[in-house]
C-alpha cells in the first residue's frame, strides 16, 4: 500500500515535549503518517494497548534539551526511543526501516486534538478491549510485509 494523501493531515506546526518541559520539540509541515502501534513492546513502553505516532522527515524535528536513548529491536527492527532523563517521558524514535524519519510519539503532544489517526499496525497483538483502531486502516505488521 502507498501511503498518501488519505494519511496525510496538514499542520503548520506540532510541539510537545516531556512532563516535565526539560525536553521540547517543534515539528513542521505535513506529516507523512498519523497511526497507532499495537506491537508488544509499545505496549509495554507505553503500558496500554497500542502507542499513537507521527512519523515527520527528520529535518522538520527541532528538539531542545537532552534526551535519554534506548537502542533494541523489535518488530520493526532496530529502532532506538527517546525519553526524558528527568520525568521518563517517552517522546520520539527512530527506526532503521524509515531512515531519515521522527517517529513523535503522540501522547507527548501539547494539543491531542492534532493527533489524527489513519492506519494502525501490528494488529495481530490488538489486545481484544482495544478499539481505537478498528475504524483504521489495519495491517497485521507493516504496510507491505
Amino acid at each position: 500500500m502507498v501511503l498518501g494523501a488519505a494519511t496525510m493531515h496538514s499542520h503548520a506546526m506540532l510541539t510537545g515535549g516531556c512532563r516535565c518541559g526539560a525536553v521540547r520539540y517543534r515539528a513542521t509541515g505535513t506529516p507523512e503518517v498519523q497511526g497507532l502501534c499495537h506491537c508488544r513492546d509499545c505496549q509495554r513502553l507505553g503500558g496500554g494497548g497500542h502507542v499513537g505516532f507521527i512519523c515527520f522527515p527528520s529535518d522538520a524535528v527541532a528538539i531542545e534539551g537532552e534526551t535519554l536513548v534506548r537502542k533494541g529491536i523489535g518488530g520493526s527492527g532496530r529502532a532506538e526511543r527517546h525519553y526524558c532523563p528527568n520525568c521518563l517521558s517517552q517522546l520520539f524514535g527512530f527506526s532503521e526501516i524509515i531512515p531519515g524519519k521522527t517517529n513523535i510519539y503522540a501522547g507527548s503532544l501539547d494539543d491531542l486534538a492534532q493527533f489524527t489517526p489513519s492506519l494502525a499496525i501490528f494488529v495481530r497483538s490488538r489486545p481484544p478491549w482495544d478499539d481505537s483502531s478498528r475504524n483504521l486502516v489495519c495491517f497485521e505488521t507493516l504496510p507491505g510485509q
